[in-house]
């Protein structure tokens, strides 16, 4: 587990677009590509669901290998002190 909390992670939101089906499907897009870097792009009604980063289908497992962005050793700034990141 990571602790990070840092005003440099506003400027990195992204806006997706989510449709919800009357069947209950919810697809969320980014850039008119099936994209979700917080989970699956598609959660179908039945609860199985699909991962996408950029129009590309991944499984389950290769997304969260994908999205797995190492903070051990990173330096953030908060209110002008500067921490270094540690695991805990």
């Amino acid at each position: 587990m990571y602790i990070l909390t840092t005003r440099e992670e506003e400027k990195e939101m992204k806006e997706y677009k989510v449709k919800v089906y009357p069947e209950g499907i919810k697809a969320w897009r980014w850039n008119d590509k099936l994209h979700c870097e917080h989970g699956p792009a598609i959660e179908y009604a039945d609860g199985t669901n699909e991962w996408y980063l950029n129009g590309e289908r991944l499984t389950e497992g290769a997304f969260n290998k994908r999205m797995n962005k190492p903070c051990r050793g990173k330096v953030v700034e908060i209110e002008g002190v500067k921490y270094k990141l540690v695991e805990v």
